[in-house]
């Protein structure tokens, strides 16, 4: 009895979980395949409310009439087939196998499950595969095995057919978990076969719980990979749309380009021929020539500007950070603002309060920042207006750094609130001038936020027509363990004299040799000219120690480059020659160009175009 009791439980558990299953099937019928694999749990759930009276029956735990009991034992048969039917169809379904393709094989597919119904059916006329007597007892019939062979010929169809999809198919992994779905099946149906009772009722549900997990998950790794191709075509499309925007970005880049680059060019070009025709005019030279080097100026800024965005843009652009003086270090920007502001009667102001002097910074980009600022406040400021520049140490939070806060305001003629939107964009100029008629390239502030968001800074721009602007640039520097080591600032060098120097000029190209020796030799200098590292490295060795005092070296020529050069020249065995100051005087003008002169020991660098102030003050630093 208790054992009755045990099996009739587990019939009840059998039914609820595929009820269970059944319901989610159900509100999941929008797939097809579980809406397939629903039949078969139909089938199953079927199936089992005729097993539970069938097996109280078999347990003597309830007595039934001779009618009742034959109809219950056909019900069963045809279920038992019908649920086994539907497992085939659902796999072949899952395999997409020719099994289910072919209307011939389909014909035949039927067949078991027809044959099995007709048989019990007339079974109660000849007792083929069972029978009930007047007591209503079950008996089998001659033909009983034809109850297992019918179902069981599904169930294997169904394995072999499996294993071969399994091998054969590419996504090996839903396959194999279909196949291993099918051996609770299998074990249960031999085991029926050898021990009789209903386990492949348990076989095939377990079975069905194992295929209902794989079908959902089937529909998670669907919806997973929908949204990965959503996220595809999001990226594609974001990636379309940069990709546009930098074509556009592009032809405004160009467009600009060329109309910046044409106008200095046709000024160059046009002053310079009148200036060929009024030689004999010395006013008129004069404001040509300032009109020429004006344009020159411009153009020059334009294409440095244009350089240095596509090294920051293209992640080239590196810190390179080493111990500073702030003061000693900026006291240059004065100088180099302090006479142009005084020409142009504006008043300059210029205050340094910090408490931490000694920084960590990276001094070229530091310069670049600041002179960009208090270049654009000096064109767009009026005679009589006032520029001031306030650099100070303000309270920070992070230990061993110093937050150093740099103002530069002017009262210039300011800026619309509309143009303040834009300022940090390439090629952004307002559509005002001072009364010189200056412009700006339209990149300065671009640079200017580009490097203060490399160095980890903020900048702030206030502004009002009419008022003036003011800039607020906040950076964080790493305090200097040991003071910096700058050298002074060379402020002028109208008290220098430069007469009884030597110099040995190295540069191939004639024309920049003219220029550079013109310069020179107008500061009293002797020059002397080598074509080419060779030369060069000959020249001094021939040469007695302190007969030249200082070497320019351009970089890039034939032979023998710059650099290589002044290595050999290092290593000369008489340190009076080998220790002979060498500047390198190149169109190699970045910060890492820089670096790389001194790298190969040399003392200075000064960057082509040549300018004679900015030479002359170079020399005299050195010299």
């Amino acid at each position: 009895m208790i054992q009755c009791l045990q099996t009739m439980a587990c019939e009840y558990a059998i039914l609820v979980i595929m009820i269970y299953i059944g319901l989610r099937c159900f509100f999941q019928r929008n797939n097809q395949l579980i809406r397939r694999f629903s039949h078969f749990v139909v089938g199953i759930i079927i199936f089992q409310i005729i097993n539970i009276p069938v097996r109280m029956i078999d347990a003597g735990l309830a007595h039934m009439s001779q009618i009742t009991v034959f109809v219950l034992n056909s019900a069963f048969m045809i279920a038992e087939t019908f649920v086994t039917y539907e497992w085939f169809v659902f796999f072949e379904h899952v395999q997409d196998s020719f099994l289910i393709k072919s209307k011939l094989v389909r014909l035949f597919g039927i067949v078991p499950l027809v044959l099995i119904t007709v048989l019990s059916i007339a079974s109660w006329w000849t007792h083929w595969l069972f029978y009930a007597d007047d007591a209503g007892v079950y008996h089998r019939g001659t033909l009983f095995a034809l109850q297992i062979v019918f179902p069981y010929t599904y169930v294997v169809v169904t394995l072999v057919s499996a294993v071969a999809y399994s091998i054969t198919r590419k996504e090996k992994r839903s396959a194999v978990i279909m196949t291993i779905a099918l051996i609770p099946a299998l074990i249960c149906s031999v085991l029926q076969v050898i021990a009789g009772g209903s386990y492949i009722l348990a076989g095939l549900t377990l079975s069905a719980i194992f295929v209902y997990m794989e079908l959902c998950m089937e529909d998670i790794r669907k919806v997973e990979k929908l949204a990965m191709l959503e996220k595809s075509k999001r990226e594609l499309e974001e990636a379309l749309d940069m990709a546009n925007k930098a074509n556009s970005a592009k032809t405004v880049f160009l467009n600009s380009m060329s109309h910046d680059i044409r106008t200095p060019m046709n000024a160059i070009i046009g002053f310079t021929d009148l200036l060929g025709e009024n030689l004999g005019d010395e006013k008129k030279a004069r404001d040509y020539i300032g009109k020429i080097k004006s344009s020159s100026d411009y153009l020059l800024s334009l294409i440095n500007n244009v350089l240095e965005m596509a090294r920051i843009e293209s992640g080239r652009s590196d810190l390179d950070e080493r111990d500073i003086s702030v003061e000693k270090s900026l006291d240059a920007v004065y100088w180099i603002f302090e006479a142009q502001m005084k020409e142009k009667h504006i008043d300059f102001i210029w205050d340094v309060n910090v408490k931490h002097n000694n920084i960590k910074c990276d001094v070229v980009k530091l310069k670049e920042i600041l002179m960009n600022i208090i270049n654009n406040a000096y064109k767009y400021s009026l005679p009589g207006d006032s520029v001031a520049v306030r650099i100070e140490e303000i309270p920070c939070d992070r230990d061993g750094y110093a937050r150093i806060q740099t103002t530069v305001k002017d009262t210039g003629i300011g800026m619309s609130e509309e143009f303040l939107e834009h300022i940090f964009e390439d090629f952004t100029r307002a559509q005002t001038s001072t009364e010189s008629g200056q412009f700006g390239t339209g990149l300065g502030m671009a640079i200017v936020k580009k490097i203060v968001d490399l160095m980890g800074g903020t900048i702030d721009v206030q502004s009002k027509q009419g008022v003036g602007t003011t800039f607020t640039v906040t950076l964080e520097h790493k305090i200097a363990e040991i003071a910096a080591e700058n050298r002074e600032v060379v402020k002028s060098t109208e008290d220098y004299s430069f007469r009884g120097k030597r110099i040995l000029l190295v540069e191939d190209n004639d024309l920049n040799a003219e220029i550079a020796q013109t310069i020179l030799a107008g500061t009293g200098m002797t020059v002397d000219r080598a074509c080419d590292g060779i030369q060069c490295v000959d020249v001094l060795k021939g040469s007695e120690p302190g007969y030249y005092d200082m070497v320019l070296m351009d970089i890039q020529m034939p032979n023998m480059d710059g650099y290589e050069a002044t290595r050999i020249i290092r290593q000369f065995e008489d340190k009076r020659l080998s220790e002979i100051p060498i500047i390198a005087m190149t169109a190699n003008a970045f910060a890492e160009d820089r670096k790389q002169a001194f790298d190969a020991g040399m003392n200075g660098h000064i960057a082509k175009p040549i300018n004679a102030e900015d030479l002359k003050m170079t020399l005299a630093g050195i010299l």
